[in-house]
């Protein structure tokens, strides 16, 4: 489970990278409903770190052209009148389970995303006293990564509030992870299949969406602690 995330905030710099184009008045939007509604539009501090609830730029493919839209980091399906307990996790998908969760599957092949983001933390057990310790990893080559996703619109019923939210793909973790003692990590894709899998929706054949989840960048990951 990847609970929480460093960002990339620069969206100059996720533009150059990604080839992708802000959308500046969903930026805008955001930073309203911010001011209006905290609570419910979270977005993360100096430090670019992430929770479940917080948003962050995500990159969607529209009419042919990438485009960079603020999602908030955790599902709310759309028609949901109220929020799903946070018991449930709904912001990592795992890839087994794209075609059986009731989540995922009506999303896959539908509404695809890609979130870039620089580090990710997990709890894994090793700490004092028989408590878990907090463990950073990092790609060592590269300042950047990005996992595979599937996001939902929510409209409210009186239609005066919507948002955007994601959830990233996870899978059985490189060795690296596994040796710190954590069992899943986010899908690292290969840079060559990006679009494909921006492009995919439209598509609900199984073998095509896996087939293009098999191809992972080549990474090592480096971590610390704390």
């Amino acid at each position: 489970m990847c609970f929480s995330v460093k960002i990339e905030r620069d969206l100059k710099k996720l533009s150059a990278f990604f080839n992708a184009m802000p959308v500046a008045k969903a930026f805008q939007g955001l930073k309203r409903n911010t001011e209006q509604f905290p609570k419910m539009f979270k977005v993360p501090g100096e430090d670019n770190i992430i929770y479940p609830n917080t948003f962050a730029p995500v990159i969607v493919y529209v009419n042919g052209q990438k485009f960079i839209r603020p999602m908030r980091y955790r599902i709310r399906p759309s028609g949901s009148r109220e929020e799903v307990p946070a018991k449930y996790n709904l912001f990592n998908a795992r890839m087994d389970s794209l075609f059986k969760k009731k989540t995922w599957k009506r999303l896959v092949g539908v509404n695809h995303c890609l979130f870039p983001f620089k580090e990710f933390y997990e709890w894994v057990p090793g700490g004092e006293k028989g408590k878990k310790r907090l463990v950073t990893f990092y790609p060592t080559k590269q300042d950047l990564m990005w996992a595979p996703g599937l996001f939902d619109t929510w409209t409210s019923q009186d239609g005066s509030l919507s948002l955007e939210s994601f959830a990233l793909i996870t899978v059985d973790p490189p060795s690296e992870v596994l040796e710190q003692g954590h069992d899943r990590s986010p899908l690292f894709l290969s840079a060559d299949f990006v679009d494909e899998w921006l492009k995919l929706p439209g598509e609900r054949d199984t073998r095509n969406v896996f087939d293009i989840l098999s191809k992972r960048q080549e990474v090592t990951y480096g971590h610390s602690y704390g």
